[in-house]
């Protein structure tokens, strides 16, 4: 039971000496610093009183460390704080393209378009140089097509496949372990991204490759450094790949059935 330290704490807390919660509650001091040393113990409508009077629950009084967590809350707080204060994300793009119909394009950002992306993603002449597309059933939402750079990601998605992404409006939208196009003041980044931001204020960023995963360590991203979000969609990919090892197997199976079948019947 936590009763004595968490009186002593949330009397210190509340700027409180012994003498002036005395007065408050009506208790004698001496009786309360019996209370906050544990040399004795406070009835029930007492303790009732000390909860109201803290303005916490009876059992918070009585079975949770106080100290421990009201730290854990306003750390919690802070961060949100931060959070809210410093990422300065936009709801929408800076910038939208949009056809004679008024209906919002697809722009298209190829590998050798990334650095200028980077600087120019909120000026309207560079993001006019770049191609726009429409695709049906990509409606109601704002997309943007990236081209992958790199094997960090295969095998499922490969270099020089490309990912239409869907804009996301809030950071705290993101879902773990989904495939994102992020673009942050370390470059555009096709990963899986595994949101903490509300435990730790950080995104984390991680490869599918397993060939070259030592080259593509798990990238931590702090939100302020983020400009832009974008949701994968969907994938274009001119791979054909040959089909996985099993697949390989079978086939070797499936012919060495068929000769079996054919030395049979010759016999």
């Amino acid at each position: 039971m936590y009763l004595a330290g968490n009186l002593k704490y949330l009397r210190k807390k509340s700027g409180k000496t012994q003498d002036a919660l005395s007065s408050d509650v009506k208790i004698g001091r001496t009786t309360i610093a019996n209370y906050e040393a544990g040399v004795s113990e406070p009835s029930l409508e007492t303790l009732i009183a000390f909860a109201k009077y803290f303005g916490i629950s009876l059992d918070d009084l009585l079975s949770k460390n106080m100290e421990d967590l009201l730290i854990s809350r306003e750390k919690d707080q802070m961060l949100k704080a931060a959070f809210t204060e410093n990422v300065g994300y936009s709801g929408i793009p800076r910038i939208i393209t949009v056809d004679n119909s008024g209906n919002d394009n697809i722009v298209y950002v190829p590998v050798k378009a990334r650095a200028g992306y980077l600087l120019g993603y909120g000026d309207a002449e560079f993001m006019e140089t770049l191609p726009t597309f429409r695709l049906p059933g990509l409606n109601n939402a704002t997309y943007r097509m990236f081209e992958v750079d790199g094997p960090s990601m295969a095998p499922n998605v490969l270099h020089g496949d490309r990912i239409i992404g869907e804009w996301i409006d809030q950071l705290d939208k993101i879902r773990d372990n989904r495939v994102y196009v992020v673009v942050h003041k370390g470059g555009v980044a096709v990963k899986r991204v595994v949101n903490r931001l509300k435990e730790r204020g950080k995104l984390y960023l991680k490869s599918d490759t397993i060939a070259h995963r030592h080259e593509f360590p798990t990238l931590e991203i702090d939100p302020e450094d983020v400009s832009e979000v974008w949701y994968g969609r969907m994938k274009i990919s001119s791979d054909f790949s040959e089909p996985a090892e099993v697949y390989h197997r079978l086939a070797d199976l499936e012919m060495d059935v068929m000769e079996m079948k054919r030395s049979i019947k010759g016999k």
